[in-house]
């Protein structure tokens, strides 16, 4: 039998580093743009003059922006608008916004440098128009329907999303994609669906499809306290398709302040709510609004409150707490959980 010797190379072959890829320009302004930091601008007019169209703007409006890139959409606002609020993270998108109004004549632009998630809104506008970054979608829209429930309504926000957000936020009770945050969004406004967009509308081109949404304020307003409203969201979303037996047996201890115990345990308290209600079996996914709203209601009957509190500069982290006391005044038992939304 005839081995052949195992020949091995003396010369190894040297390690070439990859060749980095060149950012994206854009084709207007040549300033580079950034897929990892989600700067996918819209550049197709007849995109951006839908949106405008959807947003309905008129000439005593003040309009807010989210994210104005290079002014595609700015542009088109500032002619139709009283005053314009933009705000974006990187100070040449702004610099360029600026010096395009400028340059146009347009003397109702007001805008900064900075988070979205961080920088105050504007105390006062009408209409909110943005093609939002995808990564703060979610926490914008929250912020937005807080506004409503805090008294400073707008009339209407007309939102680019990522389809896949826009399809869960558009999801309906016991649908796959239903969450918190579709609940929150049909508990303050209608949402509807307006068209999709395609990747090619965009430089650089993204890997998914985006869509355009339009949200209305519900008038009136719901009565409810949206970070309460909120709390309780987030306590029986945490696992949605548990029992809500189960969901408050298993998230929350309680802790105590200034007060006596109350004679019934506080966890005992908690689910004779649930028994009064009929809801020990429910499961927050196939509940409606109505439902929910029952047993809000229910809780505060039974001195039950609810309450979020943010953590963190950047919010990163979230604490509910619910509180309970038999009607007198002062400290009350707290209950605690720690999910943030899935």
């Amino acid at each position: 039998m005839c081995m052949r010797p195992c020949v091995r190379s003396s010369r190894a072959l040297p390690l070439r580093k990859p060749t980095p890829l060149a950012p994206k320009l854009h084709p207007a302004t040549g300033l580079p743009l950034s897929r990892t930091r989600g700067q996918h601008l819209l550049h197709n007019q007849g995109v951006i003059y839908k949106i405008v169209e959807a947003a309905d703007i008129q000439a005593s409006d003040a309009v807010y922006e989210v994210g104005c890139g290079t002014g595609e959409l700015t542009m088109r606002l500032l002619p139709l608008a009283r005053k314009v609020y933009t705000v974006d993270t990187e100070l040449r998108m702004v610099e360029e916004t600026k010096s395009r109004a400028q340059s146009g004549g347009f003397q109702n632009l007001e805008a900064l440098v900075g988070d979205a998630l961080r920088v105050p809104m504007p105390r006062r506008f009408d209409v909110c128009v943005s093609n939002l970054p995808y990564k703060i979608s979610a926490p914008i829209i929250f912020r937005l329907l807080r506004r409503i429930s805090e008294g400073h309504p707008w009339r209407a926000a007309v939102l680019m999303l990522q389809r896949e957000f826009a399809d869960r936020l558009l999801s309906d009770p016991g649908e796959k994609g239903f969450s918190r945050l579709a609940l929150n969004v049909r508990l303050f406004a209608k949402a509807v669906r307006l068209f999709d967009v395609k990747p090619g509308s965009f430089i650089p081109s993204p890997e998914i499809h985006s869509t355009v949404i339009r949200l209305e304020p519900r008038v009136p307003a719901p009565e409810v306290d949206f970070n309460e409203w909120d709390a309780l969201i987030r306590v029986i979303f945490s696992r949605r398709r548990k029992t809500l037996r189960a969901q408050f047996k298993k998230l929350m201890w309680c802790s105590l302040s200034g007060t006596k115990p109350s004679a019934i345990p506080f966890p005992e308290l908690v689910s004779s709510v649930l028994k009064e209600e009929s809801m020990l079996r429910e499961r927050a996914f196939a509940m409606d609004l109505d439902d929910l709203h029952l047993l809000l209601k229910a809780f505060n009957r039974r001195g039950i409150h609810f309450a979020s509190v943010h953590q963190g500069a950047a919010e990163a982290e979230d604490l509910d707490f619910a509180t309970s006391g038999s009607g007198g005044v002062g400290s009350f038992p707290q209950l605690t959980s720690d999910f943030l939304y899935p």
